[in-house]
Parts: C-alpha cells; structure tokens; sequence
C-alpha cells in the first residue's frame, strides 16, 4: 500500500508521530511519503525518508498552537488545500494520514482518497472538558467562551475556503481533525471520553530520533541529588522562566538537565552552575530511567514518556491544551501544574504572568507535593501498567496497513 503521512508542522512531536509510523510501515513494505513544511525540511532530510514539501496554515505565524493568524485568510486555506490535493494526485496513496493537520480531511475528500486522523482526545469536538480547567473550577465557563468562540470563528474561515471548492461549511475547527477513522495517541484514564465517541485509543505513538550527541544517561553528573529533567518542547520556551524553575530545583537539591529542544537561547541558561547540564536535543527516553521529576511545558510525547518510566510531572504551560494535561495529570495524581487556571484569549503571557505572581516559596511547595506524597509512587506504578498495554506505533501500523482498511 502506499501512505501520505502530514503534520502539523507546530511542533516536531506530530512530525515524530510521522517519522515513528513511517519507519514501522516501511519495514512492512508499504511505500510512505511524509510531507513536511519548508522549515522543517532539515528535520527529515539524510534520515532516509521519501519526503515532500507542502504549505502549512500554520506557516500564517509560526505559532506552536492554533491561532486566528492560522484562519484569517481563507484564501490561504484554500492553497495549502490546494497543494495537499497535487501531492495526492501525484503519488495516488492509498490512504492519508494528517496528524494534527487541519486542511488534510478536505484535500483527502477532494482526490477521493481514505483519510484517517491522528489527533489526542480533548482536541475532538465532543470532548466535554474545559481546556485548562478541572470540572467546575472558577472561571472555566468564560474560558469555555473563549475557546468555543475560536472554534466557530476558525470553522467560518475555513467553510470560506471549503466552499471554493462546493465542499459543505463546518461550525467547529476541531471537526476538521475526525476522519474517516480517528485515533488517539493518548488512553481513556488520562482524558475520559463520553460513551458514543467512536474514535480509537492507540496510545502513544513514540520517537526518539531528535537527540544529538550531547549528555547520555552514563554522562550526567552523578551524586547524591536526584536528577530533574527540564524541558519546553520544540516549539515555545521562556529563558526567564527557564532560569527560575532550574534555580528552584537547584535550591531543592536537584541535580538540573535542560533539554533545550533545539532552541538555541535556552542553552545560554545557567551556564556555569555546576548542577545544571543542558544539551540541544537529549536521549529523554534514556534519561527518564534516572530521573525523579520531570518538568516540562506540558506536551503529551514528554508525558507519557516520564509517566511509562514512573516519573512525576510537573507542568508549566504556554497554552489551554498543555494546561489541560496538567489537570489530566493531577486527576491521576502523577503530576501538577505551576501556575493556577487561566483564561487564555490567545496570548501565552497569561501564563507567564502568573508564574511571575507566584514566589518561590509557593513553587517549592508544589514540587515538594508531589514528590514527597507517598501516593505519588503508587499512582505512578499504576498509571505505567495502563501504559504498557498500549504501542500505538505498532497498533496504528496494523490498523492503517491492513489491505482491509
């Protein structure tokens, strides 16, 4: 069979997802052609894989999250459309598979080609939570407010473009992210899901290509402190608020590795404390092994990496999605976020602010909450045996490569 696999092209970890599904699918002797946007071409090139370049929306701002900036021209939307429709009609794949894209489901239906999604649960548009809220907890249904006003502004931009092409209008964004089939990279325990969701719980979808040559687990300075893996994705990153949360963990007792995810000025961050050690790109996969607490922006490939490996997370977030894994986190109790519930009207400063609003004192005492609990331990082994039912890499190979499908 022959496969189309596109990102979002916001964060590596929907291209990883790609990379992980075309190796598998590879090895099985599906031809696979991964599309990529033009700024993440240095990410799949000399690694072997038929790629192509393609338009994003989310090119529109660079942005890690969806934004107005992503909708505001349907025209835009129509040419990525446009774009994703040539690829298909010329490598005629079987299947498509869009992880966290949004234009993909349209481009599938035009060429008339089968197409699956590869999304996490409170991205569907019958998740019934508040992004960034526990059920009830003041101020969600401003944020609810907020976020659905998004979601109909994003689905009238994008029904301009579906129209140029006699396709029907949506009311809601996250409609764009259900195919033919759906499937989740996370699992039922960490964001439930009413009853008549049809969608499929894969699980995580893992890979661990990114790390350079920098700190290995038998490279990290080793002493009497527990190691804390510090990590902000590849997306979004705050040098002050970097700074702070690796001086608290040091003042804890910490011994400190930032994974800088590539980002350049985050490897200017402490560089002569003797308990930090940072690196580009680090072999988290290894390091988890070794690590008494992770904390990170709130991504959900770093997540269920620390959690299959029984290590508490700690969440500073940038954005409602990351929040919300947070709150999936602490309803687990395997984790907790720095910052209370904020409403986010699109402006990640909120967050930021409300770490600055925070002293110190407050902050250790969240990490020491969690690490000290003594539930934490038993929470964590029990969430790691629900996650070693799930390889969502192999069980989305055999879903998706099935001549059945």
């Amino acid at each position: 069979m022959r496969f189309l696999l596109v990102p979002g092209n916001n964060s590596l970890s929907h291209l990883a997802k790609c990379l992980a599904l075309e190796s598998s699918l590879t090895s099985r002797g599906h031809r696979v052609v991964v599309a990529v946007s033009r700024g993440r071409v240095g990410s799949v090139e000399g690694r072997g894989v038929d790629y192509r370049v393609l338009p994003d929306i989310q090119e529109s701002d660079d942005a890690g999250f969806p934004t107005v900036a992503w909708f505001k021209r349907p025209k835009r939307i129509a040419e990525c459309i446009s774009s994703e429709v040539d690829l298909m009609n010329e490598i005629r794949p079987d299947r498509v598979l869009g992880v966290f894209r949004f234009t993909l489901k349209a481009s599938a239906r035009i060429a008339g080609v089968p197409f699956d999604s590869l999304t996490c649960g409170c991205m569907l548009s019958g998740f019934p939570e508040v992004l960034g809220f526990a059920p009830g907890e003041s101020g969600s249904e401003l944020q609810r407010y907020y976020l659905d006003s998004f979601y109909r502004y994003a689905g009238a931009k994008t029904s301009l473009a579906l129209r140029m092409f006699g396709l029907p209008p949506i009311g809601d964004i996250r409609s764009m992210l259900e195919g033919d089939r759906t499937f989740l990279w996370d699992f039922p325990e960490f964001a439930p899901l009413p009853d008549r969701t049809t969608a499929t719980h894969v699980g995580p979808v893992y890979w661990n290509g990114w790390h350079d040559a920098g700190p290995g687990p038998n490279r990290v300075p080793v002493g009497e402190r527990p190691l804390a893996l510090v990590t902000f994705g590849t997306c979004m990153m705050s040098v002050e608020v970097a700074t702070r949360i690796m001086r608290i963990l040091v003042d804890l007792g910490f011994e400190v590795l930032l994974a800088a995810g590539g980002q350049n000025d985050l490897m200017k961050v402490m560089p002569n404390e003797p308990f930090v050690t940072s690196c580009r790109f680090a072999p988290l996969h290894s390091l988890f092994r070794r690590a008494s607490l992770t904390v990170c922006h709130g991504g959900q490939l770093t997540i269920f990496e620390a959690l299959s490996h029984r290590v508490p997370v700690l969440i500073m977030p940038f954005q409602p999605e990351q929040a919300h894994n947070a709150v999936c986190l602490k309803r687990l109790g395997c984790g907790d976020k720095l910052v209370p519930a904020q409403s986010f009207r699109g402006n990640p400063e909120v967050y930021l602010e409300a770490l600055r609003r925070r002293d110190d004192r407050e902050i250790k005492s969240v990490i020491r909450n969690l690490v000290e609990d003594p539930r934490t331990g038993e929470r964590l082994t029990a969430v790691r045996e629900i996650l070693g039912k799930y390889d969502g890499t192999a069980s989305l190979t055999s879903l998706i490569g099935s001549d059945r499908a």
